[in-house]
Order: structure tokens, then C-alpha cells, then sequence
């Protein structure tokens, strides 16, 4: 099997799923089959990314990307940014392995 492009890590814990952290995530696999890219990109929930008060959270792999407070109209800039390598400077908050 060959490694996927992208690993998109949706905070599904107790502080972001309140916020929509579900919503996200559905919204993300939605966009994934639309797109066609369910070979290249992988969309989970995940626990905790240890930014509660920012949330909902998303991680994006390999780059390790953090954004917060996301919102549904972000999710095609970020899935977009990512495909073609790049992050999405006004979202980002951080980058997980600085």
C-alpha cells in the first residue's frame, strides 16, 4: 500500500467537540471523496492535540502543522495548501515538532 500524501488529525476530545470538532471531521471526509483523494489523504479523530482553549484543533501531516480554531470554511484552503505542499500562514498557530 502505498503511504499517504497527507494525514489530517481531527481533535475530536472533550473541550473541541463541543466547538464542532465532528462537523469538521465530516466535512473533511466529505471533501476527501469529492475530491477523489481518498488514496492520498487520510482523515481521523484524534484525542487531545494540547491546545483546549484554541480549539477545534486540526493537525496536518508530514508537516506536523497545528491550526486552531477552525472553522468549516477553512478546511478546502487547508486541504489545498497541504496538497501542494504549503501551509496556510494566517491559520497556522504552530508547528507541532519545533
Amino acid at each position: 500500500m502505498k503511504p499517504y500524501k497527507l494525514h489530517i488529525l481531527v481533535c475530536n476530545d472533550s473541550d473541541c467537540a463541543p466547538k464542532g470538532s465532528q462537523q469538521l471531521y465530516e466535512k473533511l471526509k466529505e471533501l476527501v471523496n469529492a475530491g477523489n483523494l481518498r488514496d492520498e489523504v487520510k482523515v481521523s479523530k484524534s484525542t487531545c492535540l494540547d491546545d483546549c482553549e484554541n480549539g477545534p484543533n486540526i493537525l496536518v501531516y508530514p508537516k506536523a502543522t497545528l491550526y486552531n480554531n477552525v472553522a468549516s470554511e477553512d478546511l478546502e484552503k487547508i486541504l489545498d495548501a497541504h496538497l501542494k505542499g504549503k501551509d496556510v500562514p494566517k491559520l497556522q498557530h504552530r508547528k507541532m515538532l519545533e
